[in-house]
Formats: structure tokens, C-alpha cells, sequence
């Protein structure tokens, strides 16, 4: 089992790296789309310069402040999810900045590569290992469960688990006394009336 892990975990790591290698751009592309969603809900906002970086963001029944210097908005999604929220969005548009530049460091392409920089090495199978002085791990004691045996075996889940009877549909029965088809002995016209 472990080695199925092993080989499993060598597989998704080097996929995940190779797909990590070809993103070119400053952020991670999930990120990008969930900026991108952002960009066309800034449109509901209005800006409000208050100081070189400071901002107050208005939309129909709400007000948010916004600094771009801290990177806080007091909706508290910016210090929350990292990449920003539609205030701060329509904060850094209203100076025609790039939104990107704002995102945080963790979700750049740089950071994930560096989370995916190292590998898991392959191994020779365990017919070259080098030979130790150890004994070889042992399988664990077999205990006695507690309570009564089973005394039938457990079946398969593909066997059959009802019980089989075979059908008497269309078989002619025949009388144990006169031997004649058609009755059985208990309404045998020889017996007699039972008193």
C-alpha cells in the first residue's frame, strides 16, 4: 500500500510541476480568473479619493474604506482571501494600476513553483535493497476475538447469499401409494376418507 502511495504521490507531483512550468504570468491562473470576476463587479462602485492611497468606496447602500498601502478593506476580504475584493479593485483601477501587483506574494507562480521544487526519488525493488543484520518485520500476533466463533464460513460478496430452491413449476406429482400421477397421498382416491 505504501508503495502504491509512493508511486502515486511521484506521479501527481511531477504533473502538478510540469503544469506549474508552463504558467508564464505573475499569479497562479485560478487566481487570475477570480480577479478578472472582481474587475467586472468593481463597475457597481464608485471612488472616492481620501489620501495619496486612501479611499472610500461607495456602491448603492453601502460604504467600504479602502488602503492600498496596508492592503486592508474594511470588508475584511482583502486581509482575509489575499487577491482582494471589488472595492479594492475599483480602488486600483481608479489609479489605473495593475490589479495583479497587488495580489499577494503566495498565490505568484514563483511561490508555487517553490512548493513544487522538490521530488520524491525513484527506488530499485526490493530485490536490490542491500541485505541488513535486522530481522524482517513480522505480521501482527493472531488474537482470539472475543464472543462465539462463526461456525459458517463468510461468503464472497459475489456468491449468492440466499437460499437456493429449485423451482417445482410444470413437474408432475405422483402419489407415494398408488403410484399414479396426479395426486399425492394425501388425496389418494385408495386410502380411503381419513376419519
Amino acid at each position: 500500500m505504501l508503495e502504491k502511495i509512493r508511486l502515486y504521490m511521484m506521479d501527481i507531483i511531477y504533473n502538478v510541476k510540469l503544469k506549474g512550468q508552463q504558467w508564464g504570468n505573475h499569479i497562479c491562473p485560478e487566481i487570475r480568473d477570480k480577479v478578472n470576476l472582481l474587475k467586472k463587479a468593481q463597475r457597481h462602485y464608485q471612488v472616492l479619493p481620501s489620501g495619496l492611497n486612501q479611499f472610500e468606496v461607495r456602491g448603492a447602500i453601502d460604504a467600504y474604506e479602502v488602503d492600498l498601502e496596508r492592503k486592508t478593506c474594511s470588508c475584511r476580504l482583502w486581509q482575509l482571501n489575499g487577491y482582494g475584493c471589488a472595492h479594492s479593485v475599483a480602488s486600483i483601477s481608479f489609479l489605473n494600476r495593475d490589479v495583479e501587483a497587488y495580489v499577494d506574494n503566495m498565490f505568484s507562480t514563483t511561490t508555487f513553483r517553490k512548493a513544487y521544487n522538490y521530488r520524491i526519488a525513484p527506488t530499485n525493488n526490493s530485490d536490490m535493497w542491500p541485505e541488513t543484520n535486522y530481522t524482517p518485520p513480522l505480521p501482527p500476533i493472531n488474537r482470539r476475538m472475543p464472543g462465539r466463533p462463526t461456525t459458517k464460513r463468510k461468503k464472497s460478496t459475489t456468491e449468492n447469499t440466499g437460499t437456493h430452491r429449485v423451482s417445482k413449476a410444470g413437474k408432475k406429482i405422483r402419489c407415494s401409494i398408488c403410484k399414479e400421477i396426479g395426486h399425492n397421498k394425501a388425496t389418494c382416491p385408495q386410502e380411503g376418507p381419513k376419519s
